[in-house]
């Protein structure tokens, strides 16, 4: 018998949260560059950006082609050595960003495989809010999921823009998933 999923979302009834994601019109074009291992991950956060933002696109694939990326205008959120605040003003000059999905090392890995990212001017968060994501851990402070990431950046970036409904559908997210751990083990949550 196969187990039931949610025609939408592919998740299991539990974890799905179809039934709170509400648009969020974005006027700025944000690319998810997802690494092939965190597609469909019942933990990852992208599903709930692709039913919220009405002006997003993901690649999943761990090597692009040069043309499936924006390149006037684009840039990335990811902090280095060489990334710039979002706050900052070369920033504003920014008409699309291009956001990583994937654990740490899996993220730099896709950096590191693509040369036309790298290439491209690169920014972080100077002040990030604290991480609400329980269910994954984060190699360090200040380390946010992806749809925790995006929901800041267009904080910033557009600052009229309601993100509610991402932050609704995240919440919803990590408590359908933290329902699904047995009840001795929710403490570590």
């Amino acid at each position: 018998m196969a187990r039931p999923v949610c025609e939408q979302c592919g998740q299991h009834p539990r974890i799905c949260v179809c039934d709170v994601c509400r648009p969020v019109p974005n006027s700025t074009p944000i690319t998810i560059v997802q690494h092939p291992r965190e597609a469909g991950h019942s933990k990852g956060t992208v599903r709930l950006l692709r039913q919220t933002l009405t002006n997003l696109s993901v690649q999943v694939a761990e090597c692009l082609p040069p043309e499936a990326l924006p390149q006037a205008g684009a840039a990335l959120l990811f902090p280095g050595p060489d990334s710039q605040p979002v706050t900052s003003r070369n920033a504003a000059e920014i008409r699309h960003w291009i956001v990583l999905d994937g654990t740490w090392r899996k993220a730099s890995r896709l950096l590191h495989l693509n040369p036309e990212l790298a290439g491209l001017p690169a920014y972080h968060f100077a002040d990030p809010p604290p991480g609400r994501y329980r269910i994954r851990r984060r190699p360090a402070e200040g380390q946010l999921s992806t749809a925790e990431a995006v929901r800041h950046l267009l904080m910033i970036v557009e600052p009229d823009l309601d993100t509610r409904p991402i932050d609704d559908a995240f919440e919803a997210l990590v408590e359908r998933l933290i329902n699904q751990i047995p009840e001795h083990l929710r403490h570590r949550y």
